[in-house]
């Protein structure tokens, strides 16, 4: 039921930008959220793990942020940073009871449950979109659900490193098409919505995978994981030789707002104002205007740009800690991946897809809040890592006898 829980909140969580439903979907993500952590609590499945530092800053986040919000009299940035630390007590909660390598599952089934959902309500928008239609305001990009381009191909991208993770370590052959299936269609929608920030960071976590992860499969049989990347990346090389007219139409790289010297469509003029508007004030230099205090209706522009976001709304100190977090992610997901005995190898991919995050990000503004299915995944991913290692170093203090596990693999991947 806790797992179930879990994907329930991903999954909803990707209507929460749709118009009339948002006032609905958020509540409902803390619902599944705080429903979860009472149950492991009731089930006595909470593991006494200490607080490690990734969590303790993420804590310090929401109580600054609520504090700094009261002080400048936000409301708006009040009921989110205290929204915010009650989600993040209960994501500390599932964090010790349910394992890193079975969020990651989670987090595949949920989104895979997104995609297939939007391709079954939205076909024949994704089809137009993929024929590339021109209307009336230029090139008409996939937003189902009302969710922005940008943010289905950062939904549809990340999910797709989820997936393709979940098929290197299925057993089971439907399992393990399901999963690539859904990859592919995540890689329409991101070529559907036009988004080039994902279609960056999917080429830096390829290029990062392939470098630095692909030696973890020197001790499996090829035929699990080796064989998908390498059938995964000579289809995509096939692709990219006999479509790249067809790629340069459908993400714009010549066009005049969105192409080659735009200054990012736009994006670097956004960069340059919120810069600026973070060192006009000292004080928020010093705390930022706190949680969600960058949004339009309070700064009169989108950033675009998620670490500019975090330090106007956290200030240099703690945005600079987190933005940090968030840096550091990928290489201690990889010690971890290098230092993991089981084979397969269960946190295969969680390196890059944090490295697809930090690309991405430096073009979008979701990379820490609950209302889309990757932000909340991340941020229980970022709980989950952190508190892992801390684990780690207990066991190794205090050692117990422990029975083998099955390669990291619970069979089938059914939320339960």
């Amino acid at each position: 039921m806790i797992e179930a829980l879990i994907v329930a909140a991903g999954y909803i969580a990707y209507w929460s930008s749709s118009p009339g439903l948002d006032s609905v979907v958020r509540p409902l993500i803390f619902v599944f959220l705080l429903v979860a952590a009472m149950l492991a609590i009731v089930q006595n499945k909470v593991k006494p793990i200490a607080p490690t530092p990734g969590e303790l800053l993420l804590y310090t986040l929401g109580l600054v942020s609520a504090a700094v919000a009261l002080v400048r009299s936000v409301d708006y940035s009040i009921y989110y940073s205290m929204y915010f630390l009650t989600a993040i007590i209960c994501i500390s909660v599932i964090a010790r009871s349910v394992t890193l390598e079975r969020l990651l599952d989670l987090a595949a089934l949920s989104i895979l449950m997104c995609v297939v959902t939007t391709v079954l309500v939205d076909w024949r928008e994704l089809v137009t979109c993929l024929s590339i239609s021109i209307g009336k305001s230029g090139l008409v990009r996939f937003n189902p659900f009302g969710n922005h381009p940008l943010l289905v191909g950062y939904v549809a991208g990340s999910g797709s490193i989820l997936m393709l993770r979940r098929a290197y370590l299925a057993r089971r052959t439907w399992e393990r098409v399901a999963m690539i299936a859904g990859a592919a269609l995540a890689w329409a929608m991101v070529l559907a919505a036009s988004s080039r920030s994902a279609v960056s960071g999917l080429i830096a976590a390829s290029l990062f995978a392939f470098a630095a992860e692909l030696r973890f499969l020197k001790g499996t049989k090829l035929g699990r994981g080796g064989v998908i990347l390498i059938v995964v990346g000579v289809l995509v090389a096939v692709y990219l030789s006999f479509s790249s007219t067809y790629l340069q139409d459908i993400l714009e790289v010549n066009s005049n707002t969105r192409g080659v010297g735009s200054g990012v469509t736009g994006r670097t003029d956004l960069w340059a104002k919120g810069v600026e508007s973070l060192t006009s004030d000292p004080s928020l230099v010093a705390f930022g205007g706190g949680l969600r205090s960058s949004e339009y209706s309070v700064i009169g522009f989108l950033t675009e740009n998620s670490y500019i976001t975090i330090l106007l709304d956290s200030g240099a100190l703690m945005g600079s800690a987190l933005i940090l977090l968030v840096l550091l992610a990928p290489f201690a997901a990889l010690r971890q991946s290098r230092a993991s005995t089981a084979r397969p190898n269960a946190l295969l991919l969680l390196p890059s897809f944090f490295v697809f995050l930090i690309v991405q990000c430096f073009f979008v503004r979701y990379l820490i809040g609950l209302g889309n299915p990757t932000a909340l995944f991340t941020l229980i991913f970022l709980m989950a890592l952190s508190l892992r290692a801390g684990y780690q170093r207990s066991l190794a203090k205090n050692p117990q006898p422990s029975r083998p596990t099955a390669a990291g693999d619970r069979g089938p991947l059914t939320a339960g």
